[in-house]
Formats: C-alpha cells, structure tokens, sequence
C-alpha cells in the first residue's frame, strides 16, 4: 500500500489534523478517546479501503487505542496513588518507572486490582 497516496486521497480537514497530531506526537492526554471517536466516525463514511487501512487494522485507531489505554490503566493504577511517587516522582523501588513515563511495573500492568508490596498511600497534605 502507497501510504503517502492513501494520505492524500483524504480531503477531511479535521482527520489530516488528527493524524498530524497523532504522527507528532503532539496529543494531551484528554484528547485521545474524542480523537479515536472522530476516526470512527471518519471511517462510518466509507472512503476507500485504502484509506480504511490507514487507521484499522494497525493503523491510527489501534495507535490511538494503545495509547488512550495506557494512559487510563496509569490513572487507575496503584502507583499513582502511591506516596513513593508523590516524594520522589519516582518509585524506589522500580527507578526506572517515573510519573513522567507513565511506567506501571511488568508485574501489575495488567491486573485492575493490583497489589503492590512496597505500597505505601499518599498522605494528605495539611494546607
């Protein structure tokens, strides 16, 4: 497939925009769930296949997915809400996993209720 031809059979302002961004890098975090519907919603008018497969299968929706899914299990994660990030802005324990990185150790990535050994909660800041 003629990537750079697919690209340019593609005439919607607002879907060049968004795979700018996406190529760029140049996406908050809280945009990518709108731009992942916007993409949908692109593809429900049925440009060409050639064009379809920019974004599915391995393409610009599943990117999007991936990384929109990071983001929400780092939200949700047990170290986010750990006082060794808070103190730190990196956990002792696993230095290589900053908030910076988003990084959520191998061994708890996966698991909605995971446990941390070295868990320690946040404590609340007296104001």
């Amino acid at each position: 497939m003629d990537v750079a031809a697919a690209k340019n059979k593609i005439k919607d302002k607002r879907i060049q925009e968004i795979m700018w961004k996406i190529d760029h890098r140049d996406v908050l975090d809280d945009e990518w769930e709108g731009l992942i519907q916007e993409m949908q919603a692109f593809l429900k008018t049925n440009p060409p296949i050639d064009v379809q497969r920019l974004f599915f299968p391995l393409g610009y929706i599943e990117m999007a997915t991936m990384i929109s899914d990071g983001i929400t299990r780092w939200k949700n994660s047990i170290c986010i809400r750990c006082g060794k990030m808070q103190e730190h802005e990196r956990c002792e324990i696993y230095p290589g996993y900053t908030k910076e990185t988003r990084g959520i150790p191998a061994e708890i990535w996966a698991h909605a209720e995971a446990q941390c050994p070295y868990f320690e909660p946040k404590q609340e800041e007296n104001n």
